[in-house]
């Protein structure tokens, strides 16, 4: 009942089926089914072999045209959209979710979020609610909630495969008035109205959905068609991509490989170089600043979530040019993000952007960690043939592999902008307990990004195996935030940069393939920060952000707050943050002389002395 909500930030809802003895609870649920069809159907469910609507669209700020078209005989539909960066398509075919960018890119969405939300979606927009048997849902009676002045009838509804969701009738109509639900950490309220009785069907013309990451969308729609001829329209659509070229056979630029994140340069426009992360999930990304150095207009206005607790907001521009080298992708849209606040800080760099999914997925990918260098082929390009093979699928847009962590098969996103090793979700964490007793630390924060700090106590994973290698002794984060990335009950883990750099990695995003080849650092030492201190850079002040109770940096006495000016008496200023935390990741005994301003002003001296509390 009415399109892909919130594209990207959470459709889902469906509906419905009691089995088993009646009881106060199935009648009820009984009764309120069938007034439910009887307010909703007028002609046989039978005779409705398929519905399309078209109607207008605005979404996080940006307005545009949307149409549906859904196929009651095959649990599939299709989605469409005219909406600046957020046009595509999007549909379910009763097999797989896949998902179509305004430039023409499919791909086939393999994460459980992806797939429940499409799961709901058919299953809602089907109607399978109506049938005599509801589909194969299960339907529990929820009694009565209020809201708005209002009081509705709840039913807790789960379709087959599909999420738990709330569907609240309007005893007066005998409509639904709302549904709310939640997949993975995100949550989401769709709120349906001006319903009008049209071709038989009573539909609702107006649905307007919030989630709890702040975006939102409204869908009014003008026209509602049954028995449309929409076969052409179930097939998912090929690939559709000209908008990229290598000037020669390939591009190979130089990399910065500083806290285990990649930093290449970057043209926008002609205009540079930026320096840019690489994320092999993340989106194309651009700070305000540059946006407003290159008059790139922006539109929209949409929260994005990360690591921390918090959203970020973000806007849309669109760029004519991006070049890596000696290869171009025209005609894109970024988001306008202060990234800088998160990376940036934590980083003690300046950083302009980010490029990630959109652009590695026109290209063979590959990242020279040892060579420090970025090599981009055009696809159908041969990889390494002595590189291992690992296929993987795309959870949303971010590769996910599987990976064995002792005798615990899951799978990993793979995250060219993480710094750290292992990063263990907390869900994944409370699943497995054995695991879980192998965090050694208090808790402290483990990392900074998109939505502020991520907490996480550390440990040591004694071995796990990705593709044909096993690797041993890894430091591992074991989460213990409630929210942010790493509390998705669907990410038990992440394998980051501190992994990734023992490789030679290429990517092959159009086969879904990764490709590992050991380079000279596979078999070395974790290196990890040996103070127990999280350091940010405040405005050019290296400022303590977290102290970890009982490691080195709380031996000394430093505290929450405390500004670094001199580290072995040499002013802070002559050197840089990737500096100092490469001296804090020395080995084991190294003295390190500070001194400090106290959150109070006053100043001290202190005297660290590295070691292993890992």
């Amino acid at each position: 009942m009415g399109h892909k909500r919130l594209i990207g930030l959470l459709g889902a809802v469906a509906f419905l089926v009691a089995a088993g003895a009646p009881s106060a609870a199935s009648a009820s649920t009984k009764t309120l089914l069938d007034a439910l069809r009887k307010a909703t159907l007028g002609r046989p469910l039978a005779s409705i072999l398929s519905i399309h609507t078209t109607g207008r669209v605005e979404l996080v700020g940006l307005k545009g045209t949307i149409q549906e078209w859904d196929d009651l005989r095959g649990q599939r539909f299709t989605s469409s959209q005219e909406a600046g960066a957020l046009s595509g398509s999007s549909g379910w075919d009763d097999k797989a979710a896949w998902n179509q960018d305004y430039a023409g890119l499919v791909s086939v969405d393999g994460g459980s979020a992806g797939r429940l939300q499409a799961i709901d979606q058919a299953y809602l927009d089907n109607l399978s609610y109506l049938r005599p048997d509801a589909g194969g849902a299960t339907v529990i009676y929820a009694g009565q909630r209020a809201d708005g002045g209002k009081t509705y009838d709840v039913l807790a509804v789960t379709p087959p495969q599909g999420s738990e969701l709330d569907l609240w009738i309007d005893p007066r109509t005998h409509l639904i008035g709302r549904e709310t639900g939640s997949i993975g950490i995100v949550s989401q309220t769709t709120i349906l109205s001006e319903y009008r009785r049209i071709n038989g069907i009573t539909y609702p013309f107006s649905i307007a959905s919030q989630a709890s990451t702040g975006n939102s969308e409204t869908v009014k729609l003008s026209s509602l068609e049954v028995n449309a001829e929409i076969a052409t329209r179930m097939r998912m659509p090929q690939s559709t991509v000209h908008d990229f070229a290598i000037a020669g056979v390939k591009a190979t630029v130089p990399l910065q490989i500083i806290n285990n994140h990649i930093y290449l340069n970057v043209m926008l426009d002609g205009r540079g170089p930026y320096t840019f992360i690489l994320d092999s999930g993340g989106d194309y990304i651009v700070t305000p600043e540059v946006a407003a150095t290159l008059q790139a207009k922006s539109s929209g206005g949409l929260r994005l979530s990360g690591v921390g607790n918090a959203t970020e907001g973000a806007a849309f521009t669109r760029i004519d040019s991006i070049a890596i080298g000696n290869a171009v992708v025209h005609n894109q849209y970024m988001l306008v993000l202060p990234i800088a606040t998160g990376f940036g800080v934590a980083e003690g760099l300046r950083i302009d952007g980010m490029v990630g999914y959109q652009f590695i997925a026109r290209f063979l990918t590959t990242i020279d960690y040892a060579g420090f260098k970025l090599t981009l082929a055009m696809p159908g390009s041969p990889p390494n043939p002595e590189a291992a093979k690992i296929p993987f699928f795309f959870d949303g847009t971010i590769p996910r592999i599987p990976i064995t962590i002792g005798s615990v098969a899951t799978t990993a996103e793979v995250d060219t902008g993480s710094r750290g090793a292992l990063t263990l979700s907390s869900p994944f964490v409370q699943a497995y307990p054995a695991i879980a007793a192998l965090a050694k630390t208090p808790p402290a924060v483990e990392g900074f990004g998109v939505g502020g700090a991520s907490y996480a106590r550390l440990g040591r994973v004694p071995s796990f195996q990705i593709g044909p290698y096993v690797i041993s002794n890894s430091v591992a984060a074991f989460g213990i935030q409630a929210q942010g990335a790493m509390a998705d009950p669907f990410n038990p883990v992440n394998v980051g940069g501190t992994i990734l750099r023992r490789f030679d990695v290429t990517f092959d995003y159009r086969n879904q393939l990764m490709y590992l080849a050991k380079n000279a650092d596979f078999g070395g030492p974790f290196s990890y920060d040996r103070s127990g201190l999280f350091l940010i850079d405040a405005n050019g002040a290296y400022t303590v952000l977290s102290v970890l109770p009982g490691a080195p940096g709380a031996a000394a006495g430093l505290e929450k707050g405390d500004v670094i000016l001199n580290v072995n008496a040499t002013p802070v200023a002559n050197g840089s943050l990737a500096g100092l935390r490469q001296l804090l990741s020395g080995p084991v005994g190294t003295v390190v002389h500070l001194h400090v301003r106290t959150a109070g002003g006053a100043q001290r001296d202190l005297t660290l002395t590295l070691a292993d509390y890992v």
